[in-house]
């Protein structure tokens, strides 16, 4: 299950990335993430659970705010749920 939300993200990601501007931009940064981060991320959000997940966003990205972690977690709720 992981294995197909990394093949998603790596499908879709780029896509979105290029339709935002030059700012901080969560999904471009998880997009930069080693694959073994990536996976950490998801455990967290999906098993772990939500402040898991939040609390990890903040250590890897503290410029990051309460919005751009919410839009990560709904970018990874879609893939999840995409088929």
């Amino acid at each position: 299950m992981l294995r197909k939300i990394i093949m998603l993200m790596k499908s879709g990601l780029r896509d979105i990335i290029e339709a935002t501007g030059g700012t901080f931009d969560i999904l471009e940064e998880f997009s930069q993430l080693s694959p073994r981060r990536k996976v950490l991320l998801c455990d967290h959000l999906f098993i772990e659970g939500r402040q898991a997940f939040y609390n990890t966003i903040e250590l890897l990205w503290p410029q990051s705010n309460q919005d751009e972690a919410k839009q990560l977690e709904k970018f990874l709720f879609s893939l999840k749920y995409k088929h």
